[in-house]
């Protein structure tokens, strides 16, 4: 080994980092072992992986374009159509034009999930979460240009269809799913070696090898700096972008690096998008949530027992819905399952069938507010629908327009007295209602902004009966429906910084982070003590998504190491000079990673499924370019002989006849027929270094090097060293899970 890489000239790091070809190089720049580097890092050069972070800012802030500039078109096209009907015809003809576009929109939504993409059918969020988090392998569901694709345009027609949700969920695993097939194209060259396969030394057959976790790492770093990007353009903020992927990777999980090319990232991108929207003539906060209401005193001590009393409330209520919600979820899988035997009609038909409903109900409930006249400057966002000219409907101005167009309206402090508690209070009802009946529907959908609605209600319920009873400071119902909104949002997503961040950012007004602070504590607080896990972690265990918590279950403390074994099948356990025929055999398990032993059952290390099943295909290649030529692969077969001394001289046999007694001593594998006694330098393929654990260890011991100090694989040993088991990052995920169930 050492005398090939000083053949080869320079450090291994350094040709690590050189592009490849997919094309069998020169033997000179073919090595004698896979070279790897320190985990949790992907050790690309600098250009490469601040292209990967402009590349991911600037697509973001196009498909963001797209994506809003069409939804506005249409949703508002909608709007407009049912207004006019509405003037012609009346509320009844109205509705119905309402209820039609909602089925036209919904029915194209559901065919384009299922017929192309049903992985897309979901905001993704909880896996994305267990991919960033380094919990999972590969992402969950898929990352492909076709996923990316077809989520966009559902989360497009999904918000067209009138559904109670917002775009958040959906739009930050475009931008991690954007951020991945960008690190696949621009990294992957960089991450390839070629490694000597050969195995008496007669010769070379080298196979590629992909260093999966340089690449996995270079690939999270790109994702949480593109689910960045598309928080940031949500709520235009960038400071803001970075603190929610920050909650949402956990502090364990966020290398240094990130914080820097997060920062670059998303100001990038809100520039860009900004410029954009200015170029066709309108501005970025046409499309966000956003207050100008400037105030020199906008709360004062008064107020903080209101403050105090809505959070507590909402914290409560946060818990509650969390709770219906998942309930309804498992309610709606039950139907689904017994229906099962007309998937997926059942869940397009329920998807367009629930579309209507949404659409029905907030027509029936808006025609129950009272028509109120417009106020000389009143804003834009008030709906006339079946009103008269210069008039408005302030429920239907709730309900009849999208989540982020109510919110706006709700978080106003120039509109005080405009929205009465009980058309508040009717929206309230309604939106809640629905938002809750969504849960399960096959469509992109995005719970923040839903639930920022929802605590916007209460709060506004709230500021308008502390100003009739004279007891209130001078913050006004928009302050409180602010204050409502962050307490609603941080019960439900279980995060802080970023909900105080958003909503300040949204009022413009940094003066409201200490009561939106103190609304936070106090609802975290209760929302915990009412439920233990908020609907994201529920929902990370009832997809079964991989997910390892930052700490161990209490139950696991009487366990030992040798508790949490894998099962690992006998065939899975490998030698470091194995029969090719015995490689086979552990790639047929659903093993991914393989202890590599040596004589005396010593662990020398692991490999992965993806070196053995190159290394097997190299074989396979080797073996039949021999073949057609009329030699031998180079190995031992097991009788001692050797293969691939070729013909004797003087041989008379034919090519075909050689090729005919090739394969009649051939297995046969997944990559083609390779010679029954070839072997496998396996020992070359392996990490030298494996983390080893006593099989007395305490569970709670083991269980922080892999929550975080980043451990994928570890083997068991006895005191004498010999190898016991390993335990996997998946196997104690599974163990966890177990032990909470």
């Amino acid at each position: 080994a050492m005398a090939m890489d000083a053949e080869l000239g320079g450090s291994p790091m350094d040709r690590l980092s050189t592009p490849m070809d997919t094309q069998p190089p020169a033997i000179s720049h073919v090595q004698s072992r896979v070279k790897l580097v320190e985990p949790r890092a992907h050790r690309l050069p600098w250009h490469v992986m601040w292209t990967i972070t402009l590349v991911t800012a600037v697509g973001m802030a196009i498909l963001n374009f797209v994506t809003i500039w069409s939804m506005r078109k249409l949703v508002g096209w909608k709007f407009h159509l049912m207004q006019l009907m509405t003037d012609m015809g009346g509320v009844t003809v109205g509705t119905i034009t309402l209820v039609g576009c909602a089925c036209c929109t919904a029915t194209m939504c559901t065919c384009l999930i299922f017929k192309v993409a049903p992985d897309a059918g979901s905001s993704g969020a909880p896996e994305n979460k267990g991919w960033l988090n380094g919990s999972s392998p590969n992402p969950h569901g898929g990352s492909t240009l076709k996923h990316l694709a077809v989520r966009g345009l559902a989360t497009i027609l999904g918000n067209a269809s009138g559904y109670p949700v917002g775009r958040e969920g959906p739009t930050v695993t475009m931008g991690s799913n954007f951020a991945f097939i960008v690190t696949d194209f621009l990294a992957a060259r960089h991450v390839r070696q070629w490694v000597d396969i050969d195995n008496l030394g007669s010769g070379c057959t080298p196979a590629l090898m992909v260093d999966e976790e340089r690449m996995a790492h270079a690939k999270r770093v790109a994702c949480a700096v593109g689910g960045a990007c598309g928080m940031a353009m949500i709520f235009d903020a960038p400071m803001g972008g970075i603190l929610y992927m920050f909650e949402e990777v956990t502090a364990i999980c966020w290398p240094l690096e990130l914080t820097f090319r997060a920062f670059v990232g998303t100001i990038v991108c809100a520039l860009l998008s900004r410029a954009l929207l200015n170029g066709v003539g309108t501005d970025i906060k046409a499309f966000v949530i956003y207050e100008w209401s400037p105030q020199r005193h906008a709360w004062d001590w008064w107020d903080v027992p209101y403050f105090v009393l809505l959070s507590a409330v909402m914290g409560t209520f946060s818990a509650l819905h969390t709770k219906i919600c998942l309930q309804v979820g498992v309610l709606r899988q039950q139907a689904m399952k017994a229906l099962e035997m007309f998937n997926p009609t059942n869940k397009m038909v329920e998807a367009v069938m629930y579309a209507a409903l949404c659409a029905l109900t907030s027509s029936l409930v808006a025609q129950m507010g009272r028509c109120e006249p417009l106020r000389t400057g009143a804003s834009v966002e008030f709906v006339r629908y079946n009103c008269g000219e210069g008039e408005y409907n302030p429920v239907a101005s709730l309900l009849l327009t999208t989540s982020e167009a109510a919110v706006n309206l709700l978080f106003s402090r120039k509109n005080a007295g405009s929205i009465h508690p009980i058309n508040a209070l009717l929206a309230f009802c309604a939106y809640t209602c629905l938002n809750i009946g969504l849960t399960g529907v096959p469509v992109p959908s995005g719970n923040f902004t839903g639930t920022m609605l929802i605590g916007g209600l209460v709060g506004r319920m709230t500021g308008a009966v502390a100003e009739s009873l004279n007891f209130a400071g001078p913050a006004v119902s928009g302050v409180y429906a602010m204050v409502g909104s962050a307490a609603m949002l941080c019960g439900f997503k279980r995060m802080s910084m970023a909900v105080v961040v958003f909503v300040a950012t949204a009022a413009n007004d940094f003066n409201l982070v200490p009561p939106l602070m103190l609304s936070v504590v106090v609802s975290l607080i209760l929302s915990k003590f009412f439920l233990s896990r908020g609907y994201d972690e529920e929902q990370l265990i009832r997809r079964k998504v991989a997910f390892l918590e930052p700490e161990p279950p209490h139950k696991m403390d009487r366990l030992l190491a040798l508790d949490l074994y894998d099962k690992l099948p006998p065939e899975a356990r490998l030698m470091e000079e194995a029969w090719a025929a015995d490689v086979d055999k552990a790639l047929r398990t659903d093993v991914t990673d393989f202890p590599v032993l040596k004589r005396g059952g010593v662990c020398v290390g692991f490999t992965t499924r993806e070196r053995l099943e190159a290394a097997l295909q190299a074989c396979a290649q080797r073996g039949q370019q021999e073949a057609q030529q009329g030699g031998f692969l180079g190995g031992e077969t097991p009788g001692g002989g050797l293969i691939g001394a070729g013909r004797s001289e003087g041989a008379q046999q034919s090519d075909e006849g050689v090729f005919e007694r090739l394969i009649s001593d051939s297995i046969v594998s997944s990559f083609g027929a390779i010679p029954a006694g070839a072997k496998l330098p396996v020992g070359r393929l392996v990490d030298p270094v494996p983390y080893t654990i006593l099989e007395e260890m305490p569970a709670p011991r083991l269980y922080a090097l892999f929550a975080k100090a980043g451990v994928s694989t570890a083997c068991v040993v006895s005191e004498t060293g010999k190898f016991q088991g390993m335990i996997s990052r998946q196997g104690l995920i599974q163990h966890s899970r177990r032990l909470e169930d």
